[in-house]
């Protein structure tokens, strides 16, 4: 029996990474809040600077986001262990319905060189796709060559720059798979 579509969003996708650990890929919806901030609490305080840009808001502000998230304009995907840790999120926001969303993403210091924020951006980029985004754009610190390389394993990436320590990018990703 094929699972209906609310039975495979909660149950998610199966990934092997290539360090041979598992993990299952799903979209997070507002039940998702305390992993999210319990996955905040034991985050790696740099990472989170990088992946914030500086000092992270306040997991209030972050739960409120993700209660508001429609899944059109504003989406996250999770990455969670056997024993239901989060230990990824990819996500994108866009204001309006045009084919472009900036798109962010922090994996826990312990699964970073895994493959799995490739996995993850694979999944967002899939299911942002199919509601009519084609390109993703990026802001980071320039220093963080994570994420310069994540944007060429995900898509083509069309322009990018540097400014006074920042990197911006867009990647098209209307033909990745």
């Amino acid at each position: 029996m094929t699972p209906t579509a609310v039975e495979q969003h909660h149950q998610g996708s199966p990934v092997a990474l290539a360090d041979r650990r598992r993990v299952v890929i799903r979209q997070l919806d507002a039940g998702d809040g305390p992993a999210l901030v319990a996955a905040i609490e034991h985050a790696d305080p740099w990472d989170l600077r990088r992946r914030f840009m500086g000092t992270p808001p306040p997991s209030s502000f972050l739960l409120r986001q993700l209660q508001r998230a429609d899944g059109v304009h504003d989406c996250a995907f999770g990455a969670f262990t056997e024993d239901g840790r989060l230990v990824g999120v990819a996500q994108f926001d866009r204001d309006d319905d045009r084919p472009t969303a900036e798109f962010a993403i922090e994996v826990a210091h312990d699964w970073q060189h895994s493959g799995l924020g490739t996995a993850l951006v694979r999944e967002l980029a899939r299911h942002a796709r199919a509601l009519g985004v084609r390109e993703f754009t990026a802001t980071y610190y320039a220093d963080n060559i994570g994420i310069r390389r994540l944007l060429h394993d995900v898509g083509r990436v069309v322009a990018s720059s540097f400014d006074c320590g920042e990197g911006e990018a867009r990647v098209d990703i209307s033909g990745t798979e």
